[in-house]
């Protein structure tokens, strides 16, 4: 019986070969997923370039950390990256809810600023 798809001139990890170990394509599939949820957030989310251009920069660093990192550990960068989405998913709501209290609200908030002022300046 033939293999198809192994070339004999090219090496177990070129990219014209399957990979010899099944994990190591799962966890850069992993990888490749959380890049993609990283660099997807919809057009019309408030403050959408900076949370674009952090996100970039985390992508950036994730990735060049699993390129310069054994293989084995493609799947902690891809949970590192994704970590760092979460958190940075709940601050951004907590801002909104915040900005959408102020606005409903924009008396109290005046307030609220106020006193915070006041207690930075004892």
């Amino acid at each position: 019986m033939t293999d198809h798809f192994a070339c004999a001139e090219a090496p177990a990890s070129s990219p014209s070969t399957p990979t010899q170990n099944p994990g190591d394509a799962r966890d850069l599939r992993n990888l490749l997923q959380a890049v993609l949820e990283a660099v997807t957030l919809p057009y019309d989310t408030a403050e959408y370039a900076r949370r674009m251009e952090e996100r970039a920069g985390w992508v950036r660093a994730t990735v060049q950390g699993a390129l310069a990192e054994d293989p084995a550990d493609i799947g902690w960068n891809a949970d590192y990256l994704r970590g760092r989405l979460r958190a940075e998913e709940t601050e951004a709501a907590e801002r909104a809810a915040k900005a959408s209290v102020d606005r409903a609200f924009p008396l109290v908030a005046q307030f609220l600023a106020d006193e915070r002022a006041r207690g930075e300046q004892q």
